[in-house]
C-alpha cells in the first residue's frame, strides 16, 4: 500500500497489484456501498446500454438496484436470488436458477465483491499487473462464457472498473463513492 501511495506521489507508474496488498486493504470489510455506471456493448447492438446501479454488499447479502434507464432489483441471499422488476413483484428464474452455470456465476460474483482470491482462483487464472489483475477462465471451469476479467484499482487500491467479456459482449463497470465499512463482525 505503501509503494502504491508513493507511485502516485511521485507521478511513478503504479506498482503491480499483488494479493497480499487486496487482502489486507480489504481485510475487516462488514459492508461495502456504490454507485455504479454500467455500459454493455454488443458485437451486434447498434449502441451501448447504460444503466445507473446502486451496489450493497456484506458478506451474507448482496443488493444491486438498477436505477435507470429501467428500475430493477437483484438480491444475491446466501445461495439464493431474487429478482424484482420495476413493478416490484417478484420474477421467477424457472430452470436458470438450477443451471450449474448459474450457480457458478453466483457463487463469481459474492467472491469478486469480497475480493476472496481463492475462491475466484478456482475458476480463473490470475495475473497480476500494475494497479490492475486480469482473470482468464480455467479450462473446464463453468464461467467459461467469459473470455476475460479485469479489475482496476484506484491510487487508493479501491476498486475503480470491473470489465467483463464474452465472445460477443462487453461489460464495464465503473465504480463510484465507493464506501466501505470496516471494523469486527457485528
Amino acid at each position: 500500500m505503501i509503494s502504491l501511495a508513493l507511485a502516485l506521489v511521485l507521478g511513478a507508474a503504479p506498482p503491480v497489484l499483488a494479493p497480499e496488498a487486496l487482502r489486507a486493504l480489504h481485510h475487516g470489510t462488514r459492508a461495502l456501498s456504490a454507485d455504479v455506471l454500467q455500459v454493455k456493448e454488443g458485437r451486434y447492438w447498434a449502441r451501448p446500454y447504460v444503466s445507473r446501479i446502486r451496489l450493497r454488499w456484506t458478506p451474507e447479502r448482496v443488493e444491486w438496484t438498477t436505477l435507470s434507464p429501467v428500475a430493477s432489483t437483484v438480491v444475491i441471499d446466501g445461495d439464493g436470488l431474487t429478482v424484482r422488476g420495476p413493478d416490484g413483484l417478484p420474477r421467477d428464474l424457472g430452470p436458470a436458477a438450477a443451471d450449474p452455470r448459474f450457480v457458478a456465476m453466483l457463487g463469481f460474483v459474492r467472491a469478486l465483491l469480497a475480493l476472496d482470491i481463492d475462491r475466484i482462483e478456482r475458476d480463473f487464472v490470475l495475473a497480476w499487473g500494475p494497479g490492475e489483475v486480469s482473470a482468464t477462465p480455467r479450462p473446464g471451469s463453468p464461467l467459461a462464457l467469459f473470455t476475460a476479467i479485469r479489475l482496476l484499482v484506484d491510487e487508493r487500491g479501491e476498486i475503480a472498473s470491473l470489465e467483463l467479456e464474452t465472445a460477443t459482449e462487453r461489460t464495464r463497470l465503473t465504480f463510484e463513492r465507493v464506501e466501505r465499512e470496516v471494523g469486527p463482525p457485528p
